[in-house]
């Protein structure tokens, strides 16, 4: 058979995601040609790949005007439609889904082989009151004595560029099925949803709102928009394409994780690190900094000895706040026959803009390690030991791991899991952090961030706790390129909601603008879930369950936003009701 793609991919960074050329791997062997027509402006990177890879024949880079079906009918131009007769079918597709989940060829087998059906598509929807039955458009094959048809040159030649969705839905995508019907076709679908019982749907949209149909039916596409838009299913969703199909989630959790928000809940149980056997990291070129901020001299033992489970080659650099430390930490390092580059720095910005004053030395590691001489002053000593020796045993003791998940194109950072100290107690509240909110937009607008994020609208952050962690440089340049001084930081005692703590919670968020996934370390540390089920639960109303000083939250501004935030949200949430009770 000879078979013709019409492939549309558009991306709102313009790039092309790795579940794309993973999909068209697997279309290539079915197809003659494939013709891959793009609504985004791609990168020469991507466009490189593209036919080094042999994953296109021929290309059209144009403007997302029309979006899918006037690109679909630019590519039948370009080809010409006595060009487009030559082949046994012609299928148009574009890249909103991920798949195929089982082998797309027994599917064409199955529909070439019935003569009766002049063209298929993966699922339809019924009719309604807005528009008639019609399959929808993301993937649909036509047979040649459709595509030599006049009534077929005719719809695709009449095609125009719409600049609302809606009007392509209603003219086109829920046209094309009629016009054929019409002129006498025949279609099937892989999933024929117009009898399936839908109680419980908002809509009749299987596609969209009933992800485990598509699943339980066998359709070799799911939608993107499903898997974000049913988000209290996903990760069973997940879970059933990896026990059932050969496809790997990994490229969904990737597109996901950088085409919407990279600490979704439902993909957070898909961070986690992957722990391997790894003796020695593979580093052919990479090179490896380690940066330690030592203000409690008499915990540097405690690291340098950790760091002897690196079994990598790696330049250490120690910053300290005084002089006369220096010294002291000098014999420390004789005593380990540990080489190192020592840094005075001052006591300000803690260990955070000590590590961003090294931007000179660190830009030239591929991989750096940042850690710190954790104590606490707030609490017990208890509090500071624990959350020390814990992330000691996330982030340094498996650094051969961590670097082998780093050496990966998509992962950029890797940070450790929440310490047992904050699942014991109630510390990291939302009133609290919602006043480092604006600091964090602040300084994400200061490094010219292009993905935009709204810091005040999230309950929380995933972060690294105590800033320890493990990245490439590129995810973090825009943070290192602020070039921070001691100016940018308040003195200490620190406040609350300062720029160093902006900067704690922002570090997956700039990898996540670079591009760049993370990992999470698991904590050894095997805590049930009802410890957080219990302490989330507790009958405090809305009030943060741990000592809070204003003094250092904004004095009596900070504490008339906590008084005021809470109950001016729930006045909005009513008045909005109420406003659409009496319009409906």
């Amino acid at each position: 058979m000879k078979r013709l793609l019409l492939y549309v991919h558009f991306n709102k960074y313009n790039r092309v995601s790795p579940h794309v050329y993973h999909q068209l791997n697997q279309l290539r062997p079915l197809f003659s040609k494939i013709l891959f027509i793009s609504n985004s402006q791609i990168q020469e990177m991507d466009y490189q790949q593209l036919v080094d890879q042999r994953l296109m024949d021929e290309f059209i880079q144009r403007e997302n005007q029309g979006f899918d079906f006037a690109a679909w009918r630019d590519g039948m131009l370009k080809l010409g439609f006595d060009h487009l007769t030559m082949y046994d079918n012609v299928t148009i597709m574009n890249d909103t889904c991920f798949g195929p989940l089982w082998d797309l060829k027994d599917y064409y087998l199955k529909y070439e082989a019935v003569s009766e059906i002049d063209f298929w598509g993966m699922t339809n929807n019924r009719k309604t009151k807005d528009f008639a039955e019609h399959i929808q458009s993301y993937f649909i094959s036509f047979k040649q004595t459709v595509v030599e048809s006049s009534v077929f040159r005719n719809f695709w030649s009449s095609v125009k560029d719409f600049t609302d969705v809606a009007d392509v839905i209603s003219h086109y995508e829920t046209q094309v099925t009629t016009t054929l019907l019409k002129a006498g076709f025949n279609y099937q679908t892989v999933f024929d949803t117009v009898e399936e019982d839908t109680t419980g749907m908002l809509h009749p949209d299987f596609s969209y709102y009933h992800p485990t149909a598509i699943l339980n039916n066998r359709v070799p596409f799911i939608k993107v928009k499903a898997i974000d838009a049913n988000q209290h299913i996903s990760p069973y969703l997940l879970a059933e394409i990896e026990r059932t199909t050969s496809y790997p989630v990994e490229l969904i959790v990737t597109h996901m994780s950088d085409v919407g928000l990279p600490d979704s809940s439902y993909l957070l149980g898909r961070k986690y690190l992957e722990l391997t056997d790894v003796q020695e990291p593979i580093l052919e070129h990479q090179k490896v900094a380690v940066h330690l901020h030592v203000f409690y001299v008499d915990l540097l033992a405690e690291f340098l000895e950790a760091f002897k489970q690196f079994s990598f080659s790696y330049d250490l650099f120690i910053t300290t706040d005084q002089v006369e430390k220096q010294e002291d930490i000098k014999q420390v390092l004789a005593a380990f026959n540990q080489k190192a580059e020592i840094i005075v720095t001052g006591n300000i910005g803690r260990d955070v803009l000590p590590m961003l004053k090294l931007k000179e030395q660190l830009s030239a590691y591929d991989y750096v390690g940042h850690f710190h001489t954790k104590k606490s002053k707030e609490a017990d000593f208890w509090a500071g030991q624990s959350w020390r020796q814990e992330l000691i045993e996330m982030l340094i003791k498996p650094a051969n791991q961590i670097l082998a998940q780093l050496s990966k194109e998509n992962i950029g950072l890797v940070i450790a899991d929440i310490p047992s100290f904050f699942r014991y107690n109630k510390i990291v509240d939302a009133w609290n952090e919602h006043l480092i909110a604006p600091e964090m937009n602040d300084l994400w607008q200061k490094m010219g961030m292009k993905k935009t994020i709204d810091f005040q609208a999230m309950q929380t952050f995933v972060m690294s706790y105590g800033t320890f962690v493990w990245f490439k440089y590129d995810a973090l340049k825009p943070l290192f390129d602020l070039d921070l001084t001691d100016a940018d930081v308040p003195a200490e005692p620190l406040p609350q909601n300062s720029i160093l703590h902006a900067i704690e919670r922002l570090l997956v968020y700039i990898a996540w603008n670079q591009h760049y996934d993370f990992r999470i370390a698991a904590n050894p540390i095997r805590l049930s879930p009802f410890i957080d089920n219990k302490l989330l639960n507790e009958r405090q109303g809305s009030a943060p369950s741990t000592y809070v000083d204003f003094t250092y939250m904004g004095g009596i501004k900070g504490a008339l936003k906590y008084i005021v935030i809470g109950p001016a949200r729930a006045i909005k949430y009513i008045i909005k009701r109420l406003m659409g009770k009496w319009s409906s």
